[in-house]
């Protein structure tokens, strides 16, 4: 055992000692050193972090607006060591800021993040865990996906998939959340036959079992066209004894979508369609699928295009196959916009395509409904205020701009936080309201010297 491991070893004694004594602050520090030396080892995590909820009480608050200041530090220079992928520095100060609050979800999910980049995997997972939970932000869609997709990796099937059941509650519409969960359902059926540990499988079967098997194994390397194929075929094996099997077409569709055979995806999804007398979840599944090829053979255009600028004709295709795709995206969302009333997110996509088509009044009621939901609110009421700016109402605009500007910072939100202040300080110039004006002028040029016009508009309204 190295010098640092058996130091933090001892603070982890004299830590649970100290829980056991009810010295709860104390012994958050001797995990905290314990951490800190040892950072991929999970009982000590696990036991600062069950220190911690005892030192505040399981108040969920932690020491409460107090702290708010030292937080708010805290986050920038995480922020900071974050851009330069310091994952030390990441988890240390992330570690610093739960001393102060164990609950905050932004924190767990920061050190989660950095003990994933350095290969610690059981550690991210548990700081993920608390992230999500009650206490933490359990409405957190990309918390949860970050989370998902962290259990995927290290083949923790089940667990995902009641994540990605989490995420489909919460929006309902979202693809990504529906085609992950039955892609991970797929695979823990996998897992639970072991078709993929042939050393695991051979302890569980019998002589006779293992000799059917291997025969089986062998004809089954024959029939495949290329390795990593034995899922297909045992897929299609089941759908020959089952052939009204909605489940296992729906299993087929997800593999065919994984390994981007989206035709073959599509005709599978249509059979399992066809067996379950027209779900609309699977039909959702389709038409994403459509979009999906549609915007592939789009991206395909495109670079023929950049390859041969001079061709008129293969831009005039790729423009047209542009406007069919978003027109496509109208049809598709506009339907399900009624079918999922609560689902603000869908609003918010199909007020973003109405915008490209300049349908400001198409666009602008649906922007106001999805600014309700708090994790869309800034983005929506962004939207909103150009899309007054567009329908001719500066007025408008400014109120939007105005409700929101405080909320956006540079560090989180860069391009959005340049436009808004440029925005609002060519409104007010406009209302002839020249402090604000310049006010906002400066916010830009303090972190952009080279925006837009901002230096001559600023330099007009000094002159």
């Amino acid at each position: 055992m190295s010098a640092p491991e058996e130091i933090a070893k001892q603070c982890w004694q004299r830590g649970s000692k100290a829980v056991n004594n009810g010295q709860f602050d104390f012994a958050t520090d001797m995990f905290f050193t314990s951490v800190s030396l040892v950072p991929d080892n999970l009982a000590y995590r696990e036991s600062l972090r069950s220190a911690e909820f005892m030192k505040f009480k399981d108040n969920t608050k932690g020491a409460g607006l107090m702290a708010r200041p030292k937080l708010m530090a805290l986050r920038n220079k995480l922020t900071r060591a974050k851009s330069k992928k310091e994952w030390d520095e990441v988890d240390k100060t992330a570690e610093e800021a739960l001393k102060l609050n164990p609950w905050d979800a932004y924190f767990n999910s920061a050190a989660g993040e950095a003990c994933k980049e350095r290969g610690y995997y059981h550690v991210a997972i548990f700081l993920y865990q608390v992230a999500t939970g009650p206490n933490g932000e359990p409405d957190n869609i990309k918390l949860l996906k970050d989370y998902a997709y962290l259990l995927q990796e290290n083949e923790k099937f089940k667990e995902a998939t009641g994540i990605w059941a989490r995420v489909q509650k919460l929006d309902p519409n979202d693809t990504e959340a529906r085609q992950n969960a039955t892609a991970n359902s797929f695979q823990q059926t996998i897992k639970a036959g072991k078709y993929d540990e042939a050393e695991t499988t051979k302890d569980a079967m019998t002589d006779a079992q293992i000799a059917a098997r291997l025969g089986y194994d062998q004809k089954r390397k024959q029939e495949a066209d290329a390795p990593g194929e034995d899922a297909e075929l045992d897929l299609k094996h089941a759908i020959r004894k089952d052939p009204k099997s909605v489940e296992l077409h729906m299993k087929l569709g997800s593999l065919y979508d994984s390994r981007n055979r989206l035709t073959e995806a599509r005709e599978t999804y249509q059979k399992a369609l066809d067996l379950s007398g027209g779900d609309h979840n699977i039909l959702e599944i389709i038409e994403d699928l459509e979009l999906k090829e549609m915007v592939k053979q789009l991206d395909r255009l495109k670079l023929d295009a950049q390859k041969a600028p001079d061709n008129k004709e293969l831009e005039k295709e790729t423009s047209s196959l542009a406007r069919k795709l978003l027109d496509r995206e109208v049809e598709i969302y506009a339907e399900r916009v009624p079918r999922y009333p609560q689902n603000k997110r869908l609003k918010f996509e199909l007020a973003r395509r109405y915008g490209r088509l300049q349908r400001w009044g198409d666009a602008i009621p649906l922007y106001q409904q999805a600014s309700t939901d708090p994790r869309l609110e800034v983005e929506s009421v962004f939207s909103l205020g150009k899309c007054f700016l567009q329908d001719n109402k500066p007025q408008l605009a400014l109120k939007q701009f105005e409700k929101i500007v405080d909320k956006i910072t540079f560090e989180d939100k860069a391009n959005t936080f340049k436009e808004i202040h440029y925005l609002l300080g060519r409104l007010y110039d406009q209302a002839k309201d020249k402090q604000k004006a310049e006010n906002h002028y400066g916010e830009v040029l303090a972190v952009d010297y080279e925006y837009r016009d901002v230096r001559d508009r600023l330099q007009q309204l000094d002159a």
